[in-house]
């Protein structure tokens, strides 16, 4: 049992580190936005930067809401160990259910970057 938990422990400090990245990638990403309001784009430019800090927001306070939601469930597991619960299933439960989100993060932000990317390329491609 106490290699499951060393398990769980282990998949959640990779979440962890996962969601410090894609972090990182958010701020780079509007760190882009920055420098193209900076560049003085075309209005209808605007609205499609507007649009892309908007889905960025979006996305950081989601990656701020997963990030203490596994730490609550890492607590959960801690106390499950010191044997202050025992809803190992609900644990288990709970661990797939947050493997499946974090997957379904990154496959949501994948896609947005790609449009990010598509954007930056269209209409700023050259612009160096």
């Amino acid at each position: 049992m106490k290699e499951s938990f060393d398990k769980l422990h282990a998949e959640h400090a990779s979440w962890q580190t996962e969601i410090k990245n894609l972090k990182a990638e958010l701020s780079k990403c509007n760190d882009q936005l920055d420098e193209l309001i900076m560049s003085k784009p075309a209005p209808e430019l605007l609205v499609l930067i507007e649009h892309f800090q908007n889905q960025f927001t979006v996305q950081r306070n989601e990656l701020d809401i997963m990030r203490h939601d596994f730490k609550q469930h890492e607590n959960d597991i801690e106390a499950h160990q010191r044997g202050e619960s025992s809803q190992a299933m609900l644990l288990d439960k709970n661990h797939k259910k947050g493997v499946e989100r974090l997957n379904e993060y990154k496959r949501l932000f994948g896609e947005l970057k790609s449009n990010f990317d598509d954007f930056l390329q269209k209409n700023f491609a050259g612009q160096d």
